[in-house]
């Protein structure tokens, strides 16, 4: 009868290394019990585990090849196509700056849009394409980062930190009512600004939200700001609020600015002047805080206009804002040519600007309304051989 081996792993729970010998080839007519004896007396190897990788971490890897790998195929391309302008524009490669490569893109690529991520851009994929968020494994291959398996980690984790800062603002105000002394209840003051918005909190963390994730970290939000002492996490709230008014951070608006609150000398009320247009008609806008509801254009009051529809966009700030007979608003023209339509959606400009400027918290209601835009539009020039700007002449068959 042929010699069988005796399979180690019926005896063993572990997987060992053992070296291959000629002991280990027991006669079948043997004894049980001389095998035992041998396999007791051989040396044994150190103990080795099977490391095996799972799939949520091999398609991580996976993905991470796959990005670094298409970097480095954009960064090349940038290089070369920088090499390119920098010939085109007669510049030495070597020492050509992102501010010279900005210049020139701008001098052969002229562009009258009047949203800036609209124009042609060059700049290095760094700052351009989407931002690969890495995290940290053990030997083992595990994510040292408890929230890996959510496939949100961020998200989650700036939600169990506003759980957290949630619950110590709360035990930290039990505590001093429990020991009768009177926190400083210091108010966090707000306006101005408001949530990051949910596209910018996706390009932030690298994740993608759905708008029911978003609404709930906005309600977490809501709930910590409206707790006693919440002044004391102030860096952190702010951290995750964008302001609001023009000329300040992301939020620009097209057309004038909203302006800086002025002190009226004579009065020695709050005041707000700004300048606007539409078409080619200008016009002066000066609103004044603690006013009866004067509301004056070049001198006349604004029921000199009969139309019903120039009268609603006049007085539209002033409902929208519940700032009717709270303010006194007086329009002066400047120049240009215009007719009784132009006047009120110039003069509706300014005076929303000027709200905007004695009241910050009115501005999220004007914006949404599109009244802090001035109107880019402008009469078209007739075109030869057409009845207008763009009527055609009707087509007949001869």
């Amino acid at each position: 009868m042929k010699p069988n081996p005796i399979m180690l792993s019926k005896h063993f729970s572990t997987l060992r290394l053992l070296k291959p010998t000629s002991s280990f080839m027991l006669n079948s007519r043997g004894n049980q019990s001389a095998a035992q004896e041998t396999v007791s007396s051989s040396p044994v190897q150190p103990h080795t585990q099977l490391k095996s990788v799972s799939r949520a971490l091999e398609k991580y890897l996976k993905n991470v090849r796959e990005f670094e790998k298409m970097m480095s195929k954009e960064r090349a391309e940038f290089e070369l196509g920088k090499r390119y302008l920098a010939n085109i524009m007669g510049w030495d490669p070597t020492n050509i700056t992102q501010e010279d490569i900005d210049k020139a893109i701008e001098y052969l690529f002229p562009s009258g849009l009047t949203d800036k991520k609209a124009r042609p851009v060059m700049k290095p994929p760094e700052e351009i394409l989407p931002k690969f968020h890495k995290y940290e494994f053990d030997k083992e291959g595990k994510p040292k980062d408890p929230l890996f398996f959510t496939l949100k980690p961020k998200f989650y984790g700036l939600l169990s930190e506003i759980g957290r800062k949630t619950q110590s603002l709360t035990r930290h105000y039990d505590q001093q009512m429990s020991k009768g002394v009177k926190p400083d209840i210091e108010e966090l003051n707000l306006a101005g600004s408001t949530w990051i918005s949910a596209g910018d909190l996706q390009r932030k963390f690298g994740e993608k939200l759905s708008d029911e994730m978003y609404a709930q970290l906005v309600i977490a939000f809501e709930y910590l700001i409206s707790l006693p002492m919440v002044s004391r996490e102030k860096d952190f709230i702010m951290e995750y609020r964008t302001p609001v008014l023009a000329g300040s951070g992301k939020a620009v608006l097209f057309g004038p600015e909203i302006p800086e609150v002025q002190i009226d000398p004579v009065t020695n009320r709050r005041m707000a002047t700004v300048k606007t247009r539409c078409k080619a008609f200008w016009i002066e806008v000066t609103v004044r805080d603690s006013g009866t509801g004067k509301y004056t254009i070049d001198g006349h009051h604004y029921d000199v206009f009969r139309s019903i529809m120039a009268r609603e966009n006049l007085i539209a700030p002033l409902i929208v804002t519940n700032m009717y007979g709270r303010v006194d608003i007086e329009a002066k023209t400047l120049e240009g040519p215009y007719g009784l339509s132009i006047v009120p959606r110039a003069v509706r400009h300014g005076a929303s600007l000027g709200i905007a400027a004695l009241f910050p918290e009115t501005v999220d209601k004007l914006k949404e309304l599109n009244m802090l835009t001035m109107e880019p539009r402008k009469k078209e020039r007739s075109k030869v051989n057409q009845p207008g700007a763009r009527a055609k002449w009707i087509w007949k068959r001869r």
